[in-house]
């Protein structure tokens, strides 16, 4: 793939006869499209759910989801620009564009679908098109102008340099297609880095215009070429498992006060402590209190009244209730810690996303408790102690206990399907979906509603990310 990349820095991207005739085929070049078109596909009206991937900025903040339809190889342009039309209808029917106050947007789109007429309609500068190439569609004049069109409505675009060889955009059209891109795509998931090392001091010379949006990052290898390499500037997006995971972990055993008294007074909750011995702990840490009301007086929460102290939370919430925003604490102990943060935003997410997956006979003892489930999932990578430390001394439900710990009971299914939906697993979000009696269509609204709600949350009580600088 990096071939055709490389092979663009250095002036080479079209072959002369001669060198065609001798040269081996690259393993890595997608052959010509021979699949004929067969017309208009027959699908159905929405796709029902839309992988999506968190998009981190230099600071490791989320500040972007990136949406994309998993695709077999091969499809000719007729065939992908109805899939596209499907995911653009089934983004309008998650209502994608709440998202885009507090997130940018980048969505995977093939050539042929710049022609939809809905793109115009796009806010303006929140959405970034990834453009896709399919083999039977190069790039024309004629998409050159629809960009163009696009770009004065105010859509970005991004694209993989990798992706397009001479076949795909002729070279008479090369500089200028990329000179219409706002980032370019440089996937990790193919290439060793210590063959790409030598090329990052040219990437961004390259395409001096552009910003850069590492995909796949997949180690501290990858990550350091990114931030250290020259012209690291340049790359301003972050997308891969190891910055979600293991990095973080790598920066958890840190010891943390703020952390500890918060934990302290969770167990202190559970065990029916007053109100005066709540508030004496958080007299000893008073930025705790005015983090904890800020969250809990948040307009999303719909309060009639606001919570003044903790005396007011333990009448007008209730134990449960103040014990499950207490645990958002523990993600803000930490000043400017960007990795906290996007670990806390998952953790809403899923937290909402389980607690809206409630049926509605159940209790609302019930919902609390898989808010809790939801919130509490990832506190072993954000505090690098296992499962069964963490949460011991804090005597929670066994139907929690047993999610976290052993991922079996009544509230495993729940947070299966979160851990899916946010991994984009089609087939588990379909299986996980009938086993709890919910339509696929509805699973995907209801996630994406948790997602907006985490982001009101988040900016309603001054804890977020700086998404303008994207």
């Amino acid at each position: 793939m990096l071939k055709n990349l490389f092979d663009g820095l250095t002036g080479k991207l079209r072959k002369t006869e001669d060198e065609a005739a001798v040269a081996e085929p690259d393993a890595q070049t997608p052959p010509p499209a021979t699949q004929p078109d067969t017309g208009p596909v027959e699908l159905p009206p929405t796709l029902g759910f839309v992988a999506h991937q968190p998009v981190l900025d230099r600071q490791q903040a989320v500040v972007a989801y990136e949406f994309t339809l998993r695709q077999g190889a091969g499809q000719t342009a007729a065939r992908r620009r109805e899939f596209d039309r499907m995911l653009l209808r089934t983004l309008r029917n998650m209502d994608l564009f709440r998202l885009l106050a507090y997130r940018r947007a980048l969505v995977h789109l093939s050539l042929g679908a710049l022609e939809e007429e809905g793109l115009l309609g796009l806010p303006e500068r929140t959405v970034i098109l990834m453009l896709d190439p399919v083999g039977d569609a190069p790039v024309t004049p004629e998409v050159l102008e629809r960009i163009d069109t696009l770009k004065a409505g105010g859509v970005r675009f991004a694209v993989e340099p990798a992706l397009y060889d001479a076949r795909l955009l002729p070279e008479a059209l090369h500089d200028a297609f990329f000179r219409r891109m706002d980032f370019m795509v440089l996937d990790f998931a193919a290439p060793s880095t210590r063959i790409l090392a030598p090329f990052l001091d040219q990437l961004p010379k390259r395409y001096a215009h552009a910003r850069w949006f590492a995909r796949n990052v997949g180690s501290a290898e990858d990550l350091a070429l990114c931030l250290q390499a020259p012209g690291n500037n340049r790359f301003a997006l972050f997308h891969g498992s190891y910055l979600a995971t293991a990095r973080t972990m790598d920066n958890r055993k840190q010891d943390n006060g703020s952390q500890t008294r918060v934990l302290q007074i969770m167990r202190l909750l559970r065990a029916n402590a007053d109100a005066r011995t709540l508030e004496a702990q958080f007299k000893l840490d008073s930025v705790l209190l005015f983090k904890l009301l800020r969250f809990i007086n948040s307009p999303v929460n719909g309060l009639a009244k606001q919570v003044q102290s903790v005396e007011d939370a333990l009448l007008l919430l209730g134990r449960e209730s103040l014990f499950k925003w207490l645990s958002m604490l523990l993600f803000t102990a930490r000043k400017d810690d960007g990795h906290a943060l996007a670990l806390l935003e998952k953790s809403l997410i899923r937290a909402r996303f389980m607690e809206r997956l409630g049926q509605p006979q159940d209790h609302r003892l019930v919902e609390e408790h898989l808010f809790l489930t939801g919130m509490f999932s990832l506190l072993d990578v954000l505090l690098g102690v296992p499962f069964p430390d963490v949460i011991g001394p804090l005597d929670l439900p066994v139907t929690v206990r047993d999610a976290l710990n052993e991922q079996k009971g009544p509230f495993a299914p729940q947070l299966a399907l979160a851990m899916a939906c946010e991994q984009g697993e089609s087939v588990r979000i379909q299986t996980l979906a009938r086993l709890l009696n919910r339509p696929v269509e509805a699973v995907g609204q209801l996630y994406m509603d948790a997602v907006v709600w985490a982001q009101e949350v988040l900016r309603a009580s001054e804890v977020h990310n700086n998404v303008e600088a994207v």
